[in-house]
Formats: C-alpha cells, sequence, structure tokens
C-alpha cells in the first residue's frame, strides 16, 4: 500500500535533529510556518503522546523507533489512513478553535483507527473466517498469526467484527493480583472496554467498571497465560439476568478478557 501511494517510512528518535530538522521546515498551514526549529516539534510530539505522525508535505510516515516492532504494522495502516482521508491534511498539526476540539481529534483519529482495521483485517474476510471458529483466545491467536497482526489488534477485531448481532464485550486492564501488569495512564485499571453493537444497545448499563469487577472476584494469580474461564450473571438494560462466559488472558503486558453472551436465565419464583 505505501508503494501504491509513494509513501515513505522514516524512524525518529530525540536525538534525530537532522530529520526533525528537515520536517519542521515543511510543516505549514494556509503558507504559515508551523514549527521554527526542530525541538518545537519534537515537544509537540512530546507533548500529545504521538507515537507516529502522517506528514502531508513529504507524504511521509514516522514512527518513533521506541515502539516495540509489532505494533508498528498497525501504526502504519493508521498513517495511511491520515493519508487516504482528503481533510485530514487541514487538521493535522493545526492550532484553531476547531483542530483542538477534542471531538473533532477523537473523529480524525477514530476514522484513521478504522481505515487500519479494514486495510489489515482485509475488510470483510476477517469477521467470516473468525465466524467459523468458537469465540475464545485459542481463536484470537490463530487470528492473529493468519493475519500478522498482534493480539490486541485481533482481539479487538474479534469482539467488534466476529458477530456484531451477539452480546459480547472484551476489557484490556490490569491484572488485579499484580498492579505492574497493564495499568494505564495515571493508574487506571481499565485501558480499554470495547463492545460489539448488540452488547451497547442492549447492556449500556453495564459499565467498564462492572467489568473489572467480575475479573476482580475471578483473577487467578497466574502472570501469564490462562488466568481464569467462568460463568456469571449479567443484567440487561430490561433487568433480565443473562448468562455469560468469561475467559481472560494475560500476554504479560495487559489482560485481556471476553465475556459472550450465553443465553437468558430464567427466573425462578
Amino acid at each position: 500500500m505505501r508503494r501504491q501511494l509513494d509513501v515513505d517510512l522514516k524512524y525518529y528518535s530525540s536525538n534525530d535533529v537532522g530529520l526533525f530538522d528537515e520536517v519542521a521546515h515543511r510543516l505549514k498551514m494556509a503558507g504559515k510556518q508551523l514549527f521554527d526549529k526542530p525541538t518545537a516539534l519534537f515537544d509537540a510530539i512530546r507533548k500529545a503522546g504521538l507515537s507516529a505522525l502522517w506528514v502531508p508535505s513529504s507524504r511521509r510516515i514516522m514512527i518513533d523507533q521506541e515502539v516495540p516492532h509489532p505494533k508498528h504494522r498497525w501504526i502504519e495502516g493508521h498513517e495511511i489512513g491520515h493519508s487516504l482521508i482528503p481533510w485530514h491534511r487541514e487538521f493535522l498539526f493545526g492550532d484553531d478553535g476547531v483542530t483542538l476540539d477534542p471531538a473533532c481529534h477523537a473523529t480524525v483519529e477514530a476514522e484513521a483507527n478504522f481505515a487500519s482495521a479494514r486495510l489489515l483485517f482485509l475488510q470483510e474476510r476477517f469477521g467470516a473466517e473468525a465466524r467459523d471458529c468458537d469465540l475464545g483466545f485459542d481463536t484470537i491467536k490463530m487470528m492473529a498469526k493468519r493475519y500478522g497482526n498482534t493480539l490486541t489488534s485481533t482481539f479487538w477485531r474479534i469482539i467488534e467484527d466476529r458477530e456484531p448481532d451477539r452480546p459480547v464485550f472484551g476489557m484490556m486492564t490490569a491484572h488485579p493480583r499484580h498492579p505492574s501488569i497493564g495499568r494505564g495512564d495515571n493508574g487506571a485499571t481499565v485501558r480499554y472496554f470495547i463492545r460489539s453493537k448488540a452488547f451497547r444497545d442492549q447492556f449500556a448499563k453495564f459499565s467498564a467498571e462492572d467489568g473489572y469487577a467480575v475479573i476482580e472476584k475471578y483473577a487467578t494469580a497466574r502472570k501469564r497465560g490462562p488466568i481464569f474461564e467462568e460463568t456469571d450473571i449479567i443484567a440487561n438494560d430490561r433487568d433480565e439476568p443473562c448468562e455469560f462466559y468469561f475467559e481472560s488472558f494475560c500476554n504479560s503486558y495487559s489482560l485481556l478478557t471476553v465475556g459472550s453472551f450465553v443465553s437468558p436465565r430464567a427466573i425462578i419464583v
């Protein structure tokens, strides 16, 4: 895809002043220079917490060389998404009120993530193949290897794309028994709460905190590999009890947990 789009790929570090100098002088908006020196560009990247960026003027993707190599494939797809969507060009490194609106930033990033997912998981093909397999971490690991993507990105796509009409949710969290594993910014226990369309529609009252409470209830002390498999009850938005199957797996960086709908639970009077 990069060859077809004539997109260059470079890696950067805080010591790569020459590369930052070249890029800083190319970045303009409405004819005005955005950065007067390479260190200002690096400071902006560090402040924004960026691991990569798309430079439209030179058609270049720049990736922080400190980012683990397995993540580069997703990052490239994400930045290619920025390059393909015409209106993103005007919103990169901008400083006007619209650009700084968090809702605008979230929309831009969501669109680039969508483009990356459609590219790396071959549009509808991934979901169709995943539906031929059981929902679980054996399938997630197999599909990650088949498509050449990370375990976490494959986990995300399994939750959203495999069976949208089935209530399923996934969580990337800290390990309740090992606080050094999986905590997010500022020590957050929940990093991502991923839900299928059916789960969002039918279980809107169920929060990330509710999900983490289930994980705390069942998590074993293992640091890597399978952590637990259990069934528990979740009430839907009509307060009807439903049985869910939970499976949790730790890759030593984060705890990945999937909860999938099994059946309504009959109310015994």
